[in-house]
C-alpha cells in the first residue's frame, strides 16, 4: 500500500469534521513515512506518531460523538461502539510495534488508514446526511 493522499469524495461537507478527517489521514501518512522509510530512529519516531496519533483519534472521535449527539442522530450510540472498537484494536496492535519490525509499522497503518477511509465512506457518510437533512 502507499500513502493516502485526500480526496474530496471522502468529504462530508461538515468542514470542521472534513478538517480532522484530513489531520487524521496525515497522521497515518506520518505512520507510513516511518514504516516505509530508513529504520534508524524507527523505534523513536514510531513512538512519537502513535501519541500523536493515538491523542487526535480521541480528540476526533469524541468531536464527532458530540456534534452527533448535538443533532440528535440516533445511531450515535453504535457509531461510538464502532469508535471504541478502533482504538480498542490500535491499543492491541500497538504492542506489536514496540519491537523494531517495519513490517508490523506497515501492517499497522494498513489498518489505519483502510478502517479511517471505509468508515468515512460508509458510516461518516450516513450520520453528516442526516445532520444536513436536518438543517
Amino acid at each position: 500500500m502507499t500513502r493516502i493522499e485526500w480526496n474530496d469524495e471522502y468529504l462530508l461537507g461538515i468542514l470542521e469534521i472534513d478538517n480532522q478527517h484530513k489531520k487524521l489521514l496525515s497522521l497515518a501518512n506520518e505512520l507510513y513515512d516511518i514504516a516505509s522509510g530508513d529504520g534508524e530512529k524507527y523505534k523513536l519516531q514510531m513512538s512519537i506518531v502513535l501519541k500523536k496519533l493515538t491523542d487526535y483519534t480521541v480528540y476526533h472521535f469524541s468531536s464527532e460523538e458530540a456534534f452527533m449527539q448535538k443533532h440528535g442522530y440516533s445511531g450515535t450510540s453504535a457509531h461510538k461502539m464502532a469508535h471504541d472498537g478502533f482504538i480498542s484494536e490500535v491499543n492491541n496492535q500497538i504492542k506489536l510495534l514496540s519491537a523494531e519490525n517495519k513490517d508490523a509499522g506497515v501492517k499497522f497503518y494498513n489498518f489505519v488508514a483502510n478502517w479511517v477511509l471505509t468508515h468515512i465512506a460508509k458510516a461518516d457518510k450516513i450520520w453528516a446526511n442526516y445532520v444536513k437533512s436536518k438543517e
